[in-house]
Formats: C-alpha cells, structure tokens, sequence
C-alpha cells in the first residue's frame, strides 16, 4: 500500500512510542467532535492510526483495517493535490518533508 504514497508513510523514525501516541491524539480529536460527518472523518483517522500501530507490530508501515477508507482518500487527494500524504500545514517550505 505505501508504494503509492510518499515517504511519511513508511518513515521509518516512527516507533511504538510515537504511533500510541499519534493514536491517542486522533482519539483526543475523535471526542472533541461536533458533528457527525465530523465525528466519521475522525472515526476514519483513528482507525488509520489502530492500522499503523498493527502495522509496527508486523513489521510494516500499515495493515489496513475496517474504517479507515475515508481517511486512505484524504491520503489519496493529497497525494494528487501537492505529493505528500499530509496536510498543507505540515509541508516543509511547501514540500513533502519525506522528501520522496
């Protein structure tokens, strides 16, 4: 699945610390929910990051795992938009900090 996205995907710096962590903050996001589309995208990002940390347990970036398709076509636009699976706001000087 990484092979058609950019390298923050795949990085290879993230550990299990850090994907526990990035999990907790989409779960903090996911109860701060106003809406229920709001309440589905976050829904979407949390189950990315469930996928991400089975993922770090079996030696791969990412296992896909049920609800998480709204957020794979965030990724997706993204990707098409400005080549980086992130958002705007996280780009280096407008760029894929990956690198790739």
């Amino acid at each position: 699945m990484d092979s058609e996205f950019c390298g923050c995907v795949s990085d290879k710096e993230f550990n299990l610390r850090q994907r526990v962590l990035d999990l907790w903050d989409e779960v903090v996001e996911l109860v701060e929910v106003k809406s229920w589309d709001e309440f589905k995208d976050e829904w979407s990002d949390v189950m990315w990051g469930v996928g991400r940390l089975l993922g770090n347990f079996m030696g791969k970036a990412y296992i896909r795992v049920w609800g998480d398709g709204l957020h794979v076509d965030k990724m997706i636009r993204r990707m098409q938009e400005h080549g980086c699976v992130r958002s705007k706001r996280h780009l280096v000087d407008g760029k894929c900090c990956s690198g790739k």
